[in-house]
């Protein structure tokens, strides 16, 4: 059970506007008998007939009955028959596979596009740290379950690589309401679309009720998808009354993206940071997935996005189990002038942290950087022989912010 997850299943869905009689058109099913997941199949019917079977008690199956039917009637569902199996799952988790099946009969997302309740949610900073930046499935029920506990800076949701085709469609509807319902605390809240022409505008279109803080773009290799990207954004948070612009994160996984990365960083005010995926790289390039086979690309992607004035966030490490290399890799990405790393375990977060965590040396540095600032006023200063400008005193502001330092300086 995630550590912000409400365990309370007397609340019922959000009340949502009956857009009059919804008819089924066919029998569909959604979602699974997993652990924390829910399999429900809907099919067209005289009247409306809910029945539901639980791992968890006859009270249980009086409750999600009732949250079916409450679902059903704000949809404008009046013939169906609804079953239920689930194990353990949640209701936004009920709620959402309920909406996926009701999806595939109609044969249309659009009638299941309406606002969600607010989540209480804050807005975060174009500079927060990104050390980590951790995928979670988005078609895994379970794992999402989870997730508002592992504690990484920015918690993507994936709707890409880590689901079946046959299951996008189902993962977003589960996106959607993960976001809406889950308390995730500071965490940063990422999904990952599919390209824009490839089901990406339509994760878009559903994933932003949730009011996530950013969209990760994959494959990105024009400037172009990340302003395309943008625009669709700006129309989607004005329909969901989001109370922030989305932030983006292009994925640089190709040749072709490697070598568009200063245009793509600067496509938008709302890219924040530039991300490097190896694997798609390595395969497309026929290289070898070493430190000096990637080498270049690293630098081409840091210098990119220092040059836009954003982060840079280093790929992930595939091997779990191999500590020693991940920390010697996330070392060398942090000297090569990454801000952060992708993770694919929580019991990679802690290691990358420490690697991307300002050693004593770097600490004092940027004290004395922001001391000799502050008492310089105005003036031309230095410290330790080097004249202080503005880029030097906001890296030794950003270094005390990470040791929990903050100053006024400026």
């Amino acid at each position: 059970m995630g550590a912000g997850q409400s365990t309370d299943r007397r609340h019922g869905p959000d009340a949502q506007a009956n857009r009059g009689e919804m008819r089924l058109k066919r029998e569909a099913t959604a979602g699974s008998v997993d652990r924390s997941d829910a399999l429900v199949r809907v099919q067209p019917g005289t009247g409306l007939a809910v029945s539901v079977r639980t791992r968890t008690g006859p009270m249980d199956e009086e409750h999600i009955a009732t949250v079916v039917r409450d679902a059903l009637s704000g949809y404008g569902v009046e013939n169906a028959h609804v079953e239920v199996e689930e194990a353990g799952a949640y209701d936004h988790v009920i709620l959402a596979r309920l909406e996926a099946a009701l999806s595939r009969s109609v044969g249309s997302e659009e009638p299941f596009r309406s606002p969600l309740p607010r989540p209480d949610r804050q807005p975060t900073l174009r500079d927060r740290p990104r050390r980590t930046r951790l995928y979670v499935p988005g078609a895994n029920a379970r794992l999402l379950a989870f997730a508002d506990s592992f504690g990484p800076d920015c918690l993507l949701l994936d709707l890409e690589d880590a689901v079946a085709p046959s299951e996008k469609d189902s993962a977003r509807f589960l996106v959607r309401r993960a976001l809406a319902t889950m308390d995730f605390g500071a965490t940063e809240l990422w999904v990952r679309i599919n390209p824009l022409d490839a089901g990406g505008a339509d994760d878009v279109a559903l994933v932003v009720a949730g009011h996530p803080h950013g969209i990760c773009l994959p494959k990105a290799e024009d400037p172009a998808e990340v302003r395309a990207l943008a625009d669709l954004l700006s129309s989607v948070e004005a329909a969901y009354s989001v109370p922030w612009p989305l932030w983006i994160m292009p994925i640089i996984e190709s040749p072709r993206g490697v070598l568009a990365a200063a245009d793509i960083a600067g496509a938008s005010e709302r890219v924040v940071c530039l991300a490097f995926g190896a694997e798609d790289y390595t395969r497309e390039v026929g290289a070898q997935r070493s430190w000096e086979a990637l080498l270049w690309a690293r630098s081409q992607l840091v210098a990119s996005a220092k040059a836009a004035g954003i982060q840079a966030s280093d790929t992930v490490f595939p091997n779990v189990e191999d500590e020693e290399g991940l920390r010697e890799e996330a070392r060398r990405a942090r000297e090569l002038g990454f801000d952060g790393k992708g993770v694919i375990h929580p019991l990679q977060i802690a290691i990358v942290h420490d690697a991307f965590a300002p050693n004593a040396a770097e600490v004092a540095w940027a004290r004395g950087v922001v001391e000799a600032a502050a008492q310089g006023g105005r003036g031309v200063v230095a410290h330790e022989g080097r004249m202080i400008d503005r880029p030097v005193l906001e890296r030794a502001k950003r270094i005390l912010e990470q040791v929990g330092e903050g100053t006024d300086a400026d």
